[in-house]
Formats: structure tokens, C-alpha cells, sequence
């Protein structure tokens, strides 16, 4: 579930968070590092839930016409399509996320917006089309009818992110990431499946190890790596130097130290991507000039040893990435 990067990320932030309030407490960050993790599992499964909160409230809808007095005769003779989604009835056979549901990561409280997204969702052309389609519906069909719903309306729903941010404060900034997630398990659904299968929370078995080794290696060594980004910034004005760059290449220098086995190529690639999204705009620049500065100087001190093929070639990444 978890790639390196989004690992870096997670890395990046308690640290910078770590770092900027002076919650220097290994024992308490290193938990809260595993707890992020943690949280973006349960994210996984309250999304993967949506599908079927969304099918309950449109034959709830269903019911509600057909009670009437005087019905019409759309409500008499209802489009019974997406109540009776192929894929979305295999995810309410799935045993996993049916606890999931149980232990509250569901929709239940959410009724409002679990109304308002379907209301949205109704006027899409996608969703428009996959329920006046002349043929009869087919696996195929609803699987994609769930890829148009995930790839299309959450990342930047605003009431969805409100919500999530409320809950908690790691799940708002994962929503596209465990979309993604959702969207590559979801082309894996056999028509004949009992249940949706679950990646696990990381990808190899050394990645928990990974993320602890990196975080304590930069917390611990956070003000000694630090010290490198003024020594090495020539031509740029410290007093304009970004907090986050900082702490960006502060990982960077870490990793580059603690894991002989990965490329300085890739830390530099990493911390850069990184620098992209949670720094300013000169940020790539700088990530990449100084850190490729400061990792040259550490390997000829001997700080950093990278052996093997692949693993020194410490050519900077092209500015204009």
C-alpha cells in the first residue's frame, strides 16, 4: 500500500512538525510516525465504504417513491442499475471492510453529504450514461462506474476534505493518494469474488524498518545536517532559505548516510519531487543544488559510502523537471 515515497512524505512532515515545536521525544514521534501509517489504512476502508453508502441512500430514495401516493412513473418503475452494481454488492460481501465498518469507519454520521455527493454524482455524464445505457449492465461496466466515482469526485471535494480533516488530521492530505490505491485493487475484482483484495500496509518487509531508521536518523542529526544547507548554499539569501527546504534536505542527507544500498540519484530525485509539492517554487532548485553539494562533501569525508553500481552516480536531476 505504502511506496517509498509517500513514506518520505509521511517522514517529512512529522519531522518538519517534530522539529518546529520542539517535540524532540524519539519514543512519542516514532509512534506517531506508525500511527500515520496506520491512519491511512483506515482511509482505505471508510473510502472503500462510500460505494456502498451511496448505493443505500439511492434505494433509500427508491423506497421513498414507491411509498408515495400517487407515485410517477419514473418512481414506479425505478432504474434499478446502481442499487444493483456488481462490484459494489461484492464489496458488501467483503468480511474485512464489513469490520472495518463496524469498528466506525463508515458513513453512518454523515448523511448529508453522503446525500449531496450522490445528488452531484447523478448529473455526471459518466453516471448518466452508465444508467441509460441500452444494454443489459455488465461487470465490466460497474467496475468502471466505481473508477469514474474515485478518480473523479473526492480529490477535491471540499465537504470531503472538511470532514476527513475533522476526524483527523492525517486523512485530508491522503485522499488522492488512497484513491489511487482503490483504483488499482478495484481492476483487480473477479465477477465471481466474495471479497476485494487488500494490499498490505507496506509494500516490502523492510519498509516499517525504512521509515523508523530515517526519521530517528534525521531527528537525531537534524541540527548537525542542518548546519550543511548554510555552509553549502552559495548564492542564495539564508534569510529567504524556506523551513521546509531545510528539513527536505535534512532527509535527504539522512538517508543518503543511514542507506549505503539506495542511489544517491534517488535520494536526490526523491527530495526533490518531494521539495515540489510541500516547499515554494525555487524550492527543486535549491533541494537539488545543495543537497548534491553537501552528499559530494560527505562522501569524500567518508560520512556517506556508496558502493556498487548505480549507487554514486550523484548527477543532478535536470532543473527543469
Amino acid at each position: 500500500m505504502l511506496s517509498r515515497r509517500f513514506i518520505r512524505i509521511k517522514v517529512f512532515k512529522l519531522l518538519f512538525s517534530c522539529v518546529h515545536s520542539q517535540s524532540l521525544e524519539i519514543a512519542s514521534a516514532e509512534k506517531e510516525l506508525l500511527r500515520s501509517f496506520e491512519k491511512t489504512r483506515q482511509l482505505y476502508f471508510l473510502l472503500l465504504s462510500l460505494p456502498g453508502a451511496l448505493s443505500r441512500y439511492a434505494q433509500e430514495r427508491i423506497d421513498i417513491g414507491l411509498q408515495k401516493y400517487q407515485p410517477s412513473d419514473e418512481e414506479l418503475n425505478p432504474n434499478m442499475r446502481f442499487v444493483n452494481n456488481q462490484a459494489i454488492e461484492i464489496l458488501g460481501r467483503d468480511k474485512e471492510l464489513a469490520t472495518q465498518q463496524e469498528h466506525g469507519l463508515n458513513w453512518t454520521m454523515q448523511r448529508a453529504f453522503i446525500k449531496k455527493l450522490y445528488e452531484e454524482i447523478r448529473e455526471e455524464p459518466y453516471f448518466i450514461e452508465y444508467m441509460n445505457a441500452p444494454e443489459s449492465p455488465d461487470f465490466k461496466k460497474d467496475v468502471n462506474l466505481l473508477k469514474d466515482i474515485f478518480s473523479s469526485e473526492l480529490d477535491d471535494n471540499q465537504d470531503l476534505y472538511n470532514i476527513l480533516e475533522d476526524q483527523n488530521l492525517y486523512w485530508a492530505d491522503d485522499i488522492a493518494y488512497v484513491c489511487n490505491i482503490i483504483l488499482a485493487q478495484l481492476s483487480l475484482i473477479k465477477p465471481s469474488a466474495d471479497h476485494i483484495r487488500h494490499p498490505d500496509l507496506f509494500k516490502k518487509e523492510d519498509d516499517r524498518e525504512f521509515a523508523l531508521q530515517l526519521f530517528m536518523q534525521a531527528l537525531t542529526h537534524y541540527n548537525e545536517y542542518a548546519s550543511y544547507v548554510e555552509r553549502f548554499a552559495d548564492n542564495w539569501d539564508l534569510e529567504r532559505i524556506a523551513a521546509t527546504d531545510t528539513a527536505i534536505i535534512v532527509m535527504g542527507v539522512a538517508e543518503a548516510v543511514k542507506f549505503p544500498g539506495i542511489p544517491v540519484k534517488v535520494t536526490l530525485n526523491e527530495m526533490v519531487e518531494i521539495s515540489k509539492y510541500y516547499s515554494t517554487g525555487n524550492s527543486k532548485m535549491f533541494v537539488n543544488g545543495v543537497l548534491d553539494k553537501i552528499i559530494k562533501y560527505l562522501m569524500e569525508t567518508g560520512e556517506v559510502v556508496k558502493k556498487g553500481r548505480g549507487l554514486v552516480d550523484n548527477k543532478p536531476v535536470s532543473q527543469d523537471d
